[in-house]
């Protein structure tokens, strides 16, 4: 028997009270579908027996228990299991419950960025830690009370997009290759071009060369016949002991004063230091020596107009201008880098270059004793500037202004004077790279490079210097010379002119000799045996008699040339 029974409105009031008392922050219970409040039917054996319906005080567990397990009968619609995964993202990974759009454990953050329920990120940061070592639950990131960010969202989701931004990082890195093989491509096209258009100007020298071939060959049938076989021949005239120690690096030749200066180490114990002796070679006999630097000297060259002017450079960071004449020291130029190489200028004779151990070529002009004038830069190279040579103006060569050429270690450039600033050009030869010459004698460049894992030899490569585009000259290589598998020692190789032929002098570490190699034949026509290994040569002529000088670490040799 049941009767229909309406509450008061206190009664109403009541049972709200006692339902809000039951609900906590942490959790939210699900509603129990299709069951007023009103008029919640209680089991049998819980009906009184004037059937009417009691409302459940919130403070008796017992009641409580009982409408939760009424509630638990009520099927819940589930319609998508993806929901349970959902909820999963969206639960305090504190308490392991859902937050909240509003009340104490509604949704918040810290400045990394991780989520959480306000009352339980508020109970870890003020009871879980201590005060000096607040952090976040998940990344340990230090955090505090005052980073705590309110978030206003009633569904939070996140889409995973780990693999798009790999495809992205992908596409990012094919995009930079692509744009790299596309420049690569573009200087190929460039250089292609060039070669093609030094095929032709070959091809037409090629066909004036055969055109002249049946005279040439009529002409040296008619030699033939007439003189005899020649052959080149240098023996030693002189050796001299510069030091008795290690110390000995360069030498130069003045035609003026008909003297060889070579750098060595001071043998005062007053003056520790580095100086140059000046050797007469007419008499081939060394004559005074003069202090210079405090440290090793690296290189030195003549002026090439004014008879006694010798510049040198050194481990000091000093450049000096000397006096050969009167051995005095006109000027010092310090700078702050170390010193590797120095040459004068091919279209001005106030200006020379010291190359630097760091990449750069310092410019400076005799006629300001301040400090250098200018700081030329190799493109893409930083290696030690080893090797300078002089340049001058030849109208038909690819550097027609004059200038120099620069040799790294890594890369070979030559420098002429656009506008008001000398501006490098890459000559394209692979290295390493240890010396450069130039013969202006035949306006041929002289280089020299040690072997490596492509070129297991060591190599002196001469060409001529032909012109190109803004960025780069072309070279045209007359002759590849190789000396060897073994290059340890920075020899410098040097050229030797001799009746109408011009030879390449370089040190063959492997056999222990000098070979000579002409090159007008393109072939090696004489061998000087040597003891200990050579690091710098030069040749001069004196009274129509052509000389070789060969340096070492402690002696200067010298030796004359003879035809049989």
């Amino acid at each position: 028997m049941e009767d229909n029974m309406e509450y008061s409105e206190e009664e109403v009031e009541e049972v709200e009270e006692a339902e809000e008392r039951d609900r906590t922050p942490e959790r939210i219970t699900p509603p129990v579908e299709d069951v007023p409040e009103e008029n919640v039917p209680l089991p049998n054996n819980e009906q009184n027996d004037s059937d009417t319906v009691t409302v459940l005080d919130s403070s008796s567990n017992d009641e409580v228990a009982k409408c939760q397990q009424v509630s638990a009968t009520k099927p819940v619609p589930n319609n998508n299991e993806e929901d349970t995964d959902a909820d999963s993202d969206q639960s305090c990974p504190i308490c392991m419950e859902l937050w909240t759009t509003t009340g104490e454990h509604r949704l918040c953050c810290l400045r990394c960025g991780h989520l959480f329920g306000r009352s339980c990120l508020l109970k870890w940061l003020q009871v879980s830690c201590s005060a000096s070592n607040r952090r976040c639950p998940q990344c340990n990131r230090k955090a505090a009370v005052k980073d705590i960010r309110m978030l206003y969202a009633k569904k939070l989701v996140c889409i995973d997009t780990s693999e798009l931004e790999v495809l992205k990082d992908q596409l990012s890195t094919v995009t930079a290759e692509k744009n790299r093989i596309e420049v690569e491509l573009s200087k190929c096209s460039l250089r292609q071009k060039l070669y093609e258009q030094q095929l032709t100007n070959m091809k037409t020298h090629i066909a004036e060369l055969e055109s002249q071939l049946s005279t040439v060959k009529q002409d040296f049938n008619r030699c033939q016949s007439t003189s005899t076989k020649t052959s080149t021949k240098f023996h030693l005239e002189r050796s001299l002991e510069i030091c008795k120690e290690d110390g000995c690096r360069v030498l130069d030749y003045n035609p003026w004063y008909g003297l060889l200066v070579v750098s060595q180490k001071s043998t005062n114990s007053l003056f520790a230091g580095y100086g140059i002796k000046k050797v007469d070679v007419e008499n081939l006999v060394p004559r005074q020596f003069v202090f210079l630097h405090t440290q090793a000297i690296r290189d030195i060259t003549f002026h090439t107009s004014q008879q006694s002017v010798l510049l040198s450079v050194g481990f000091d960071k000093c450049a000096k201008l000397i006096d050969i004449q009167n051995n005095i020291v006109m000027h010092t130029y310090t700078t702050d880098f170390t010193l590797w190489s120095c040459c004068w200028s091919g279209d001005d004779p106030n200006t020379f270059f010291a190359g630097t151990q760091n990449g750069s070529i310092m410019q400076f002009d005799i006629r300001q004793t301040s400090s250098f004038v200018g700081l030329l830069e190799s493109p893409g190279d930083r290696s030690p500037v080893i090797s300078l040579a002089t340049v001058p103006a030849n109208a038909g060569s690819g550097i027609s202004r004059g200038g120099f050429i620069a040799c790294h270690l890594s890369s070979c450039c030559t420098y002429e004077k656009t506008e008001s600033t000398y501006k490098p050009k890459s000559m394209q030869l692979q290295g390493p790279f240890i010396a450069v010459r130039y013969d202006k004698k035949n306006n041929h460049a002289l280089i020299s490079c040690r072997p490596n894992e492509q070129l297991p030899h060591a190599r002196h490569i001469v060409c001529s210097i032909e012109k190109g585009n803004d960025e780069m000259v072309l070279c045209n290589i007359v002759h590849t010379f190789y000396a060897g598998n073994s290059q340890r020692f920075m020899s410098r190789p040097c050229h030797i002119c001799v009746d109408n032929d011009t030879l390449v002098a370089a040190h063959q570490e492997s056999i222990n000799s000098i070979p000579l190699w002409s090159i007008s034949t393109g072939k090696q026509i004489y061998t000087l045996p040597v003891s200990d290994p050579v690091i710098d040569m030069s040749s001069f002529k004196i009274n129509d008699n052509v000389y070789l000088a060969t340096l070492s670490t402690k002696k200067l040799r010298i030796y004359s040339h003879s035809s049989l």
